[in-house]
Order: C-alpha cells, then structure tokens, then sequence
C-alpha cells in the first residue's frame, strides 16, 4: 500500500474509492492494521501542536520513516512487519516522553478495525486531531471513542466528560458527538459538550456554524442553535435550557488551564465557577456581588479555595453547603 495513500487516510483526505481501497488493505491480515495504527501515532504526535515547539516533530517523524525504508531495503518482503514491531517500541516510548514532557498526560488505546478510546484523568487536559483533520481539546476526567474504521463514511464520536471541537466541514458527511443519549450533528463548525457522568444535563455552546440538538423523546422536537447559544438538556426528562451568552468563550477556560479575573465582580467570578466546577452560589446581600476583584489561578483551583483568597480582601465569608456556596458579610 502507498505510503502517501495511507497518510492521507489517517488525516481523512482520501477520496471514497481510496478509502476502501485502504479498508480493504486492512482488513487482509493484522501485520497491516499494526502498521497503520504506528502511522496514526506519529501523525497525532506531529499534530500535537500544544507541545510541538518542544519538539522538533516533522524531523522525528521523517527519520522514523527513513530508518524503516533503510531497514525494509535490507528484509525480505516477508519480513517487512517485523521491522516494523522493531521500531514500534522506539515510537510507543517516543509518545509517552513526547506528550508527558509537554505538561498534558493522557492516554489512548486503539486498534485498527475497533474502537479507538482517548481518556484524560482528573486535572489533566488533552488535544487530538481524528481521521478528517477535525481538532478536539478534551478536559479532565473525559473519554472520547470513535471507530476509525468506518469514519469516511460515519463521522460519530462517544463522548463522557467535556470536549471541545473544531470540526473540519464536509456537506456530505455530518458529525455526531453522542453523549447520554443526546446527539449533536453539525457538517463544520466550532462547539463545546459538556456531559459528566455525576451531572444530571448534556450543556452544548456554539461558538460557530450551526448545530443540531436532538433528544430521544418522540415529541421533542430538534434544537438548532446558533453562535453564542448554550443549550441546556436533562437528562431524565430531557426538559431543555436555551441561553444567551455574552461572553461564551469563558465556557473555553478549562483549555489553558488559566482562570484571569482583572477587576471582575463577584457575580462574575461566581458565574464563571459555576461552569466550570457546576456549584451554585446564593448571595445574602445585593451589595457583595458588585465587589470587584484581580487575580489569576488555575482552572483546577477548588471553587473554595478561589473564594479563600478573593475573600481576604474583600468584605464577604463564604459557606459551602453541598453544592451550593453561600455568601455571607463578614
């Protein structure tokens, strides 16, 4: 099989008779699917562009490649796999060094022909480009799988956790990300999912294009949603939730890992902790949310722990109850 055939496959630029032409090649013996998932790793290290500054990637990638050309001049046709296996543990410790050293650990587990599963653990975050060149940033504690296999024709992700995407647009082949049995279909466009396991909704923010919300109940009808909406869905009774944003991109924190107040009030700083760590806040006078505040954490900091430090300045206590923070005059 063409070298250049298969990497244009890995990035979905194929067109559909080499796609099958490549799923066929596949599916003849494990040696190929082996040697398209070693393609596929040094593909997303070169694309991991959060770390590649670091590394010198377009350089790594193409001596990989020359030492199995070298190598594969020297074996017989027969052999050809096993070289391959030889140079497969030298990328698989290239990609824990290279994505750790970056400062983002997460972790893959595929296999040509079934599931691949992407998941991040808590306090972690994570970027991937899948086959057709669409970009998604995943937050902590998220899994994300899709079946590359049949992704020229079924763009479908599974999604548990929070992810953003970027997804490169194609008329003929709508993106689905499911996610407790809400789906989202787009054709190219920029979004944010929010579905965590211990949360009771599936929140969705369009930052471009246009999405397509549905939910499993016969009556509902499809939700569309246009840039700077936010739609809320339960999960139980599936009610919805649409949202204005005046500031959506505050939704987006999490991918720098960056929480920056300069002078924003404490109804502000609540909003924003409410996102990102789903806490209430209930403030027992009017006057305490105009406080304003400037100061730079992490997004990971507990929401506790912000109102800690804001609070040794300003004139409030705060008492955390459950779930819900209260705001109290010292």
């Amino acid at each position: 099989m063409d070298e250049a055939v298969l990497v244009d496959y890995l990035r979905g630029e194929c067109n559909g008779e080499e796609c099958r032409r490549v799923e066929a090649w596949i599916e003849e013996s494990p040696e190929n699917r082996k040697l398209l998932e070693q393609y596929y790793y040094m593909l997303f290290i070169a694309d991991c562009t959060d770390v590649m500054d670091a590394v010198d990637t377009e350089n790594s990638l193409s001596n990989f490649k020359l030492a199995v050309r070298r190598k594969e001049r020297k074996s017989r046709q027969k052999e050809q796999f096993s070289v391959w296996r030889r140079y497969a543990g030298i990328a698989a410790a290239f990609v824990i060094g290279f994505i750790f050293a970056g400062g983002v650990a997460w972790r893959i587990s595929s296999s040509v022909g079934s599931d691949y599963t992407i998941f991040t653990s808590e306090g972690q975050r994570a970027q991937t480009i899948l086959p057709d060149g669409s970009k998604v940033w995943l937050n902590s504690s998220t899994k994300l799988t899709y079946r590359k296999n049949f992704w020229s024709t079924q763009r479908m992700v599974d999604l548990s956790g929070e992810a953003y995407f970027e997804v490169a647009h194609s008329s003929k082949n709508a993106f689905v990300v499911n996610s407790k049995q809400i789906k989202t279909t787009v054709l190219g466009t920029k979004f944010d999912v929010r579905a965590r396991d211990k949360e009771k909704e599936v929140i969705t923010t369009l930052f471009e294009g246009s999405v397509q919300i549905d939910t499993p109940t016969e009556k509902s009808k499809p939700n569309l949603l246009r840039p700077g909406q936010t739609l809320c869905v339960n999960t139980t009774t599936y009610d919805t939730n649409l949202i204005e944003y005046n500031k959506p991109e505050e939704v987006l924190l999490w991918i720098n890992g960056k929480l920056i107040f300069q002078q924003h009030s404490l109804l502000d700083i609540a909003r924003i902790l409410k996102k990102l760590h789903n806490v209430n806040f209930v403030f027992e006078e009017e006057s305490l949310k105009t406080e304003y505040f400037t100061g730079n954490f992490s997004t990971d900091t507990p929401p506790e722990e912000v109102l800690k430090v804001l609070s040794y300045t300003g004139s409030f206590h705060y008492l955390k109850e459950g779930d819900v923070m209260r705001i109290v005059k010292k």
